[in-house]
């Protein structure tokens, strides 16, 4: 979302490539003399700008092992699970496969979700093979039992993966920039850069919270929520997200907030096990009553309401949702429609809207996209797909 502040770029403030050098001695003066500059159609057009970011991270990753202590690394970097592949990704496949998002597919095959091998899904390139299998033993070798170190140790994958992707994001903004710093002159890119510099910083925050509670052994950093439902479904999901309102709609985080002060997030993880279903949600005790109402909120709602709001909540908040290919097939092409909407963040999109470019058949569908991006959860109806289908 755009908020057309925090645009500036002061002289002196360190150049948004990450040169290290002031702004006016680097890329301030190739800012309108690029070889091949961005034409302002481009440079107004935050569709045409987000096209471009998306493409540059595509083709932007890196290997590193986020474990501070590296006197045990051990080579490769593996390309690491934030849902273990056995015990839950093998939970919900079919022929081994499973669908997940990938927002460039749409551009090819007309989709966001794809198929693709489990032994794809959910990965990055955040440890090395010693560190990945010994962290996370609790979680890939054990059944879920709901042990303090367990509960932690989702939200410690789960905030590493984060981790990982603010720094690819990142790492793309200033190649961009690098490549053409005529991207300069789009608000919408500076603007972007500044809110992502500081998600980037809040996560990198976190995750030195959760690496120095691992060598210490102080597994106990989280409150938790648990809900068990008795029976396995085929969706699994890990995500983390800044809880912008209460289920009522009231303001609860200011999410466009430029103060430096680390902004509070919520863990949460939707996990089968062998004839039931976990719902995990946590967040750090010094988070707490920051966000307590928001808590109290969820632990009040019965099983069916928790469903409504899992399924407007999960696709509002993560790509990171991962569906048994079977899960997928058994919905009408609305529900597709309507959940690669939300899913997309498409429903925030203000100009399609506007332009009549949403796939929706109701008015009621598109203030329902609406209200889940402001972060307002309708608890009073479903939304036309449902993840809790089939079991």
């Amino acid at each position: 979302l755009f908020m057309g502040k925090n645009i500036k770029i002061n002289n002196s403030e360190p150049c948004l490539c990450g040169s290290g050098k002031k702004f006016k001695d680097c890329c301030k003066k190739n800012m309108f003399t690029s070889s091949t500059p961005y034409s302002q159609d481009i440079l107004n057009n935050p569709q045409r700008i987000n096209a471009i970011l998306q493409k540059k991270l595509d083709d932007t990753d890196f290997k590193i092992c986020i474990y501070p202590d590296k006197s045990k690394c051990k080579l490769p970097i593996k390309n690491a699970h934030a849902l273990q592949n056995n015990g839950v990704l093998s939970l919900i496949s079919d022929s081994d496969h499973v669908m997940v998002t990938d927002l460039l597919n749409k551009v090819r095959n007309g989709s966001i979700i794809k198929r693709i091998s489990k032994n794809r899904a959910t990965t990055f390139y955040g440890f090395c093979e010693y560190h990945d299998t010994f962290l996370f033993q609790e979680i890939e070798l054990k059944e879920y039992q709901n042990e303090v170190k367990q509960n932690f140790l989702y939200a410690y994958r789960m905030v590493a993966q984060e981790y990982h992707k603010k720094e690819r994001v990142i790492t793309s903004l200033q190649n961009c920039i690098k490549e053409n710093p005529s991207i300069l002159q789009s608000p919408f890119f500076v603007e972007n850069y500044r809110m992502m510099d500081l998600a980037r910083n809040d996560v990198k925050t976190m995750i030195n919270i959760f690496n120095e509670a691992y060598i210490n052994n102080t597994f106990d950093i989280l409150h938790n929520y648990v809900y068990k439902f008795n029976k396995q479904y085929q969706f699994a999901v890990t995500t983390m997200y800044v809880p912008a309102s209460t289920l009522n709609g009231e303001q609860l985080i200011d999410i466009y907030s430029k103060e430096k002060d680390r902004l509070p997030s919520v863990f949460l993880s939707v996990i089968p096990n062998n004839n039931c279903t976990y719902f995990i949600m946590s967040c750090l005790n010094t988070d707490y009553l920051k966000i307590k109402s928001y808590f109290d909120e969820i632990a009040s709602l019965d099983e069916t309401m928790l469903m409504r709001f899992l399924n407007w909540t999960l696709p509002t908040y993560s790509e990171n949702i991962v569906l048994n290919p079977q899960l997928w097939n058994s919905w009408n092409s609305q529900a597709k429609k309507q959940y690669e909407s939300i899913i997309s963040g498409i429903g925030g999109d203000f100009e399609k809207l506007l332009n009549q470019e949403i796939p929706f058949e109701t008015l009621d569908d598109i203030q329902a996209a609406i209200n889940t991006q402001l972060g307002i959860i309708d608890m009073q109806t479903d939304p036309n797909f449902n993840l809790f289908l089939l079991s």
